[in-house]
This record gives C-alpha cells, sequence and structure tokens, in this order.
C-alpha cells in the first residue's frame, strides 16, 4: 500500500512550464540515418512475413537507432516524463508501413495494450462525431472537444501525428508533482481525500460490458510507493462514476477535484505546444497530466486532425500500490477488456 507524501516532491519529474518551453532538449530530431534504419528495419519484417501488429523487437532490428529509443524510454520513466521524436516523413509510406515503423519502435519499449472493447493496439485520435462534452459514455479521444488534464490507463501514452487541425489541438502537459506540491501548500487538509481516491466509470468498456460499471475500489489520485509519486485522474469519469453507482460526491470531495483541475491548468505549471505532422510524443502517466485545446474538425475526414495512439506499458516498471494498479477490473496493468468479436 502506498503512505501519505505530507513534504513536496522532488526530483526530475517536478518542474513548470517556463522551464520546458526554455529547454527544448525533449524534443529528438530523426537524422537522415535514423530515418533509413527505420526503413532497413521496416524492410526486414516485411521480408520475415511477420504480421503488422504485434510483432517484437527482434523482427525489427535496430542496432543503432534502438540505443536511442532506450535513451527516450529513460527520459520518460525517470526524467521530465516526456519526449517527441521530431521529422518522421509520414507522407512517405502506406499507411501499413507507417503503422508497423510505429509499432517498431513501440516494441523496443514495451508492450502494448489494448485502449478499447474493440481490442484496438493502435487508435485513431480524430473526430467521429462523438461528444465528450454532453454524452457520458463517449470517448475523448473520438471527438473535437477540449480534454482536461488526465491520464490515460497504461504506463506510457505513444501519440504519432499524422494531420494537424486548421485551428485549435493544442496539446499541454502539466507536472503532477508540481500539481501535488501545489494543492500541499494551499490545501493540505485535502491530502487523504486524493488518497482515498474515487471510483473511475468504465463507460460501457469493463468486464461485464455494463455501461453502470465503476472501478471495483476507490482508484488514488495520488500514490505514494516505494519513494515514487504517482497520479491517476480524469475528472469526468471520476464524477460519472460515483452519479452512476448512487454514491454522491461529498462537498470536500467535489473541492478536492475541481481544485486539482484549477492547478493542472494554470499557466504557470503547464506547458502548451502544438505537435507537427512526423511527431512521435511519449508520455508518462503516472508523472504527468496531459490536456488538448477543442479543434476545428474538416469537413472532410482524410483531411481532419488525426493522430495515432498507443498505451503501453514500459518494461522495467514502474512499482505500483496494490490499490492503484487495477484501473479497469482487468488486474494490474491490464488493458480494456476485450469483446469476442
Amino acid at each position: 500500500m502506498s503512505d501519505l507524501l505530507r513534504k513536496p516532491a522532488a526530483g526530475p519529474t517536478l518542474w513548470q512550464g517556463d522551464q520546458i518551453a526554455r529547454d527544448l532538449s525533449w524534443i529528438h530530431e530523426l537524422s537522415k540515418a535514423d530515418i533509413s534504419e527505420l526503413e532497413d528495419g521496416l524492410a526486414t519484417a516485411r521480408r520475415s512475413g511477420v504480421e503488422p501488429i504485434g510483432f517484437t523487437r527482434e523482427s525489427f532490428p535496430l542496432p543503432t537507432f534502438g540505443a536511442k529509443i532506450e535513451r527516450i524510454l529513460d527520459e520518460v520513466q525517470n526524467g521530465r516524463g516526456f519526449a517527441i521524436f521530431r521529422g518522421l516523413p509520414v507522407e512517405r509510406y502506406e499507411r501499413a508501413d507507417l503503422e508497423m515503423i510505429y509499432w517498431g519502435i513501440g516494441a523496443y519499449m514495451g508492450q502494448v495494450i489494448s485502449q478499447n472493447a474493440m481490442g484496438d493496439l493502435i487508435a485513431e485520435v480524430t473526430d467521429k462525431g462523438a461528444s465528450y462534452d454532453n454524452a457520458v459514455n463517449d470517448r475523448g479521444y473520438m471527438s473535437k472537444d477540449k480534454l482536461n488534464p488526465h491520464v490515460d490507463t497504461s504506463d506510457m501514452t505513444a501519440l504519432l501525428c499524422l494531420r494537424t487541425a486548421g485551428k485549435g489541438g493544442v496539446s499541454s502537459l502539466t507536472s503532477s508533482a508540481a500539481v501535488y506540491n501545489e494543492i500541499l501548500s494551499r490545501r493540505p487538509d485535502l491530502l487523504e481525500v486524493y488518497y482515498r481516491g474515487f471510483h473511475h466509470d468504465l463507460r460501457g468498456e469493463g468486464p461485464t460490458g455494463s455501461f453502470d460499471e465503476v472501478t471495483h475500489n476507490r482508484i488514488p489520485v495520488f500514490s505514494h510507493h516505494e519513494g515514487l509519486l504517482s497520479c491517476c485522474y480524469n475528472d469526468k469519469i471520476m464524477r460519472s462514476a460515483h452519479d452512476k453507482i448512487g454514491q454522491p460526491l461529498t462537498d470536500v470531495e467535489r473541492e478536492a477535484i475541481d481544485l486539482l483541475l484549477e492547478v493542472a491548468e494554470s499557466p504557470e505549471l503547464r506547458c502548451d505546444f502544438e505537435l507537427e505532422v512526423g511527431d512521435i510524443q511519449f508520455i508518462n502517466n503516472y508523472t504527468l497530466l496531459h490536456a488538448r485545446s477543442a479543434f476545428e474538425s474538416d469537413p472532410n475526414p482524410a483531411e481532419r486532425r488525426c493522430l495515432l495512439r498507443m498505451w503501453m506499458n514500459c518494461r522495467n516498471p514502474r512499482p505500483l500500490a496494490a490499490n492503484f494498479a487495477d484501473r479497469y477490473n482487468t488486474g494490474p496493468r491490464g488493458g480494456i477488456f476485450v469483446r469476442a468479436a
């Protein structure tokens, strides 16, 4: 179980937005040699006859670039919590080849897990007509709506940018350690509320398939375990879970949810930026909250903002407390329950 951290969090995961804006060392430009090696890995995988999705790193040899991926993984797991590979020439490849390159990079980082009940391992983040603002059970990645600061239910999220929006779709990242310290300074009385946590709404994607299913236990918002502070927050599914099970949030619980949202969105703490076509972003879901502004959706689906997303559990994973690790009723670090076809 976790213990309550009553002193400010410290370490490389603690930063403020202006620090990140001044230091762009988290952007790693792909060289011609890097791209050539990725294409060689693709050719090898193609010749071996492996399935386009699901192969291991042994089928996608990256003798030099593999070491760069290892350094990025360390930066995401143990450093500031995020990084970007910039400059993949996505227009050069057919979609199937592009997904194989993307998967090949991910294979050096860990295990990709399901991110919806259909079992998608690579999912499109694009406007498919969902209404995250108004529909309780809709998923945000299928909408054009603003997404509040939140985490995904995996060790790490990867996002490959295929197309940007004409207007909007700005990404934001906030250090959860910085959020913790601000709350500790302003409202230390709320810490026990965060450590007790909240049920999460599974929105029809739990093992039962019921739209009323929520997590078995309350998931802590903050968990301090083996010296590491981890965060799990999504205000929408925390609020709707308690509505669905008839356990209304108390005034102090609503206050805690609202305060974290306010702090995470504060200009002093967050870092705003726009992904470029060909960017691959990696985000630590325990040390960062990520968000997105609303965007204008092109009438032509082929021209809409589109990212390819993977949820990954990393090699050499972060230790997690038992009451924090199962967030989809599928066991520790389990992905979303996959329905039989």
